[in-house]
């Protein structure tokens, strides 16, 4: 493949090999099993975004803005205090160090890593028939069905990998998944500092360690995902 073939339908971006080996694809003509992923790029720059300077006076403004309107927050809710009627008056925002520091308010429901549940042999669950690669909107999802030695169990699973990086977490994959095999836990951090980390693979995704077996589903931390 050429550094400037096209990927998907934008014909405004050209693709620039980054160096990773790409799963299955998800629909016919996004690229060919074993090609290099590409990440999407302006083609070029003017000369003003070339010299940098409008975008970094634009951020400061933002970043100024923010930061006069949450000290002038914080003095409201102070004048308040020492009047002792500080109940009810909204305060600035908070810096949280994170890592070191972590929001204590996440959602229950909130849709964070993907997990394959699994069968209590310790096979996934998954039949591979591509519902949930079908349902992506982000085309993130890619599968390689392979015929299962159970002859009681159709199909599975030979590669299943997750494009965390493109996920936006909208949980159809979960909702589309006919064998309840897919699912999206409450855990939030799944930075990393290398691209090549963020497709996830079936390993990855079984590892989180089950520790329940109920029927055919195990779930993580002794408890089934309440809705």
């Amino acid at each position: 493949m050429s550094d400037h073939q096209k990927l998907g339908h934008n014909a405004a971006f050209p693709a620039l090999v980054d160096g990773q080996l790409l799963p299955q694809p998800a629909y016919q003509g996004e690229f060919t099993e074993g090609e290099f992923v590409k990440y999407y790029n302006p083609s070029s720059l003017t000369a003003s975004e070339r010299a940098f300077l409008p975008a970094i006076l634009g951020g400061l403004k933002i970043t100024g803005l923010r930061f006069f309107k949450n000290m002038a927050q914080w003095t409201r809710w102070f004048g308040a205090w020492i009047r002792g009627k500080s109940e009810g008056v909204q305060r600035g925002a908070v810096t949280i160090y994170y890592p070191d520091e972590m929001r204590p308010d996440f959602s229950p429901i909130n849709r964070g890593k993907h997990i394959l549940t699994m069968r209590e042999n310790g096979d996934p669950q998954c039949v591979a028939c591509y519902m949930c690669a079908t349902a992506c909107p982000a085309f993130c999802i890619h599968i390689v069905a392979g015929e299962h030695p159970d002859p009681h169990v159709e199909k599975y699973p030979v590669r299943f990998d997750i494009e965390i990086d493109k996920c936006i977490f909208c949980g159809y994959c979960e909702e589309a998944c006919p064998v309840d095999a897919i699912r999206l836990t409450t855990d939030v951090h799944l930075t990393d500092f290398k691209r090549e980390r963020m497709v996830y693979d079936k390993e990855f995704l079984m590892s989180w360690n089950p520790t329940q077996a109920e029927q055919e589903h195990c779930y993580p931390g002794d408890q089934p995902r309440k809705d």
